[in-house]
């Protein structure tokens, strides 16, 4: 059984998505392909559109045969740790290929990550008046000639540098991104391909039809049935702020990320009058040329999330492979795999483990119910992974066990 291993966010599921699944196919001559895939928050600190498990039942009616969850300790990280998690999860289950988009799919990455300088190396690293990434990225071009800027391109190099450090046998893959760039903001009516940034603008300006071409059947009708965050900033501000003025500064300074005073800024801005107004406006007002707006994001769900220090490096030291659903091929691959896998397969969760191994995808869960506002079905507890057989759409919903 041939398989390729993925790792997506799927926020939303768009036809590029499947193109994706089709070429890694076609390169790989695979019959099954495994999607590593971000839980209920994104890398960039975000709510996801839409839950993992509506995500996850969209990825298997369109090519996917099995969604394992990129924990939230690896999921709302940098790109290195988001890459190197992902390759871990890939690994533990014998996965040894991978194949991912980029936008210089010619280039050889782990070439360029074997001649990469370390970050102990240099002196620009340290500096104040840009961000880490920018520093890396100079001193990268400097020692190599490539200019490391593309998104697809970062997160091709964190694979990289991560199969070099594990040291785990996995062949990479790059494809040629297609269509539309990753951080694109608008698209033509006769695209069929657009990128998820754009498609949740136009969804949040409430332009329903125009993602119509662009994304398939399953995910029209998530948009048309499944809770959503399309307008979580007002929610998450309101929370944040609360965070922020009922914590101390010495205990905000514990949260994860939180370095260089930065807890004094947040508080003093949040308590400040009148004060920010939304949350977009309190990120302005915070950022500084040391942190791109990402990272502020990140740091700021942090907070939310109460994540400390100790919490995010413990959870990092025991990761585990939650599986969210699979097709019948995937289903093999499992059974297959069983006696081999280096990492703990979860399809369960109780409460033991809730308040455990998988608190902080609990938590975090939780958090993205308050802010699709959406008290239903649990995130975690109870939840069994989808099983989507081979008559995908007349099956939908259905769940099973791993036999």
């Amino acid at each position: 059984m041939k398989v390729v291993g993925l790792v997506t966010e799927y926020n939303p599921f768009h036809n590029g998505h499947r193109y994706h699944i089709q070429q890694a196919k076609a390169v790989t001559g695979a019959d099954v392909v495994v999607a590593v895939m971000s839980g209920n928050f994104v890398q960039r600190g975000e709510p996801a559109l839409f839950d993992k498990w509506t995500r996850a039942q969209t990825a298997l009616e369109n090519g996917v045969d099995l969604v394992i969850e990129l924990p939230t300790f690896y999921a709302v990280q940098p790109s290195h740790i988001f890459a190197e998690g992902a390759v871990r999860l890939l690994s533990a289950m014998g996965i040894t290929d991978m194949v991912f988009g980029s936008e210089h799919a010619d280039v050889d990455f782990l070439k360029l990550a074997e001649q990469a300088p370390s970050v102990e190396d240099g002196h620009a690293f340290q500096e104040k008046n840009q961000t880490f990434a920018h520093a890396y990225a100079t001193q990268l071009a400097e020692e190599t000639g490539f200019v490391l800027e593309d998104p697809n391109d970062i997160l091709a190099f964190g694979y990289a540098k991560a199969v070099i450090k594990l040291g785990v046998d996995m062949t990479l893959h790059p494809i040629q991104r297609v269509a539309a760039g990753y951080h694109d903001q608008s698209f033509a009516d006769d695209q069929t391909i657009a990128s998820a940034s754009s498609i949740r603008l136009a969804l949040h300006k409430g332009k329903l039809d125009k993602v119509q071409g662009v994304v398939p059947e399953a995910t029209l009708q998530a948009i048309a049935q499944a809770p959503h965050t399309i307008a979580f900033e007002t929610p998450f501000w309101q929370l944040l702020k609360y965070r922020l003025m009922t914590d101390t500064t010495g205990q905000l300074g514990q949260v994860y990320q939180m370095a260089e005073g930065l807890e004094h800024r947040l508080a003093a801005v949040a308590l400040g009058e009148p004060g920010p107004k939304n949350y977009q406006s309190f990120i302005k007002s915070v950022k500084s040329k040391r942190y791109t707006f990402a990272r502020m994001q990140r740091t700021l769900l942090y907070t939310l999330l109460n994540i400390k220090v100790d919490q995010m490096q413990a959870a990092m030291q025991d990761p585990y492979l939650r599986i969210l659903g699979f097709t019948d091929a995937g289903q093999q691959f499992l059974n297959q795999i069983k006696k081999t896998v280096t990492l703990p397969l979860i399809s369960k969760v109780d409460q033991n483990l809730a308040k455990a191994n998988l608190r902080l995808d609990y938590k975090a869960g939780k958090i993205w119910q308050l802010l699709a506002n959406e008290p239903g079905q649990q995130q975690d507890v109870t939840r069994q992974p989808i099983h989507v057989t081979g008559q995908k759409q007349a099956d939908r919903g259905e769940t099973n066990e791993i036999s």
